[in-house]
């Protein structure tokens, strides 16, 4: 079989902050591209074959927001022409400006994934490839939730939870196109038995130890019905679907009255536990569209 070479001339990597750096096998996308990790990095490059075009920058975008999804990861994109998309006070020369503000960017994901993972966590690559070739059919997976990808990848970008919260229920209200109250109060019911998928966690913290199956969205699971069980005795007469709406998603969206307050306190709490059952609804409502 002839030996498929592929282009050296990279124009953007997607960053994918809190990807274990061990490496991605022979996998491809949809049957266009490679997916290369360019070591030590976590930087993965989508490639295509000598002679072939570059996807374009709108298809880079789409498989960003693909891999941050399937691995739940903040990811962005860093261009080999480096533009800063917003420009600071300081003056300076453009060349270290514009390096500034990816390396800042990429200091925050890593702060967000310290804040979530702990400090020398990360995940696997899900599909890595190393026994035989692995064909990714992003295209065809996820065209018809591209918009609900986004919204999902700007959540795990969200530092403070309830810009996160906020995040993950737009997922849900792009999905249904309403408020997604009905929606969430007649799926709850389903996060028990819902498969999520494996997606590996391991940490540096750990090595030597056996971590090889334990599973964040396992995790994420048991966090999630431990904070239905909470909300059940709570909330009484109130459901958690009325509770998430009007005291949660509207209180951090309006100014008005009855707002949710960032008081580094109650609030930061309570919703950094209602995210893992928001995260896994959103996710299950993504899944439901495909």
């Amino acid at each position: 079989m002839k030996e498929v070479r592929y282009r050296k001339d990279i124009r953007y990597f997607i960053e994918m902050v809190g990807m274990s750096s061990t490496g991605i096998g022979l996998v491809s996308v949809d049957g266009k591209y490679a997916l290369i990790l360019i070591p030590p990095s976590n930087s993965i490059a989508v490639v295509p074959p000598v002679g072939n075009k570059y996807p374009t920058f709108k298809e880079i975008v789409f498989y960003t927001n693909c891999l941050a999804y399937e691995h739940d990861l903040p990811a962005f994109i860093w261009p080999v022409r480096r533009r800063a998309l917003i420009r600071p006070i300081e003056t300076g020369q453009a060349e270290c400006i514009n390096d500034s503000y990816y390396q800042s960017l990429e200091m925050a994901y890593e702060a967000i994934n310290s804040i979530r993972l702990g400090p020398l966590g990360y995940v696997n690559f899900r599909w890595p490839g190393y026994n035989k070739d692995v064909e990714v059919p992003y295209i065809k997976k996820y065209s018809r939730v591209a918009k609900e990808l986004s919204l999902y990848s700007m959540a795990v970008r969200q530092i403070d939870p309830l810009s996160e919260f906020l995040c993950y229920y737009r997922v849900i209200e792009s999905i249904t196109l309403s408020n997604g109250k009905e929606w969430i109060l007649k799926n709850l019911s389903r996060l028990v038995n819902y498969d999520f998928g494996f997606l590996e966690f391991g940490s540096d913290a750990l090595i030597g130890q056996h971590t090889q199956g334990t599973n964040v969205f396992s995790i994420y699971k048991i966090r999630a019905l431990k904070r239905m069980e909470e909300l059940d005795n709570k909330l009484s007469e109130r459901t958690i679907a009325d509770y998430f709406y009007h005291e949660n998603r509207c209180g951090i969206a309006h100014g008005k009255a009855d707002i949710k307050e960032y008081d580094f306190g109650f609030n930061i709490e309570e919703i950094s536990k209602d995210i893992y059952i928001l995260k896994l609804l959103s996710r299950m409502a993504i899944e439901d569209k495909i």
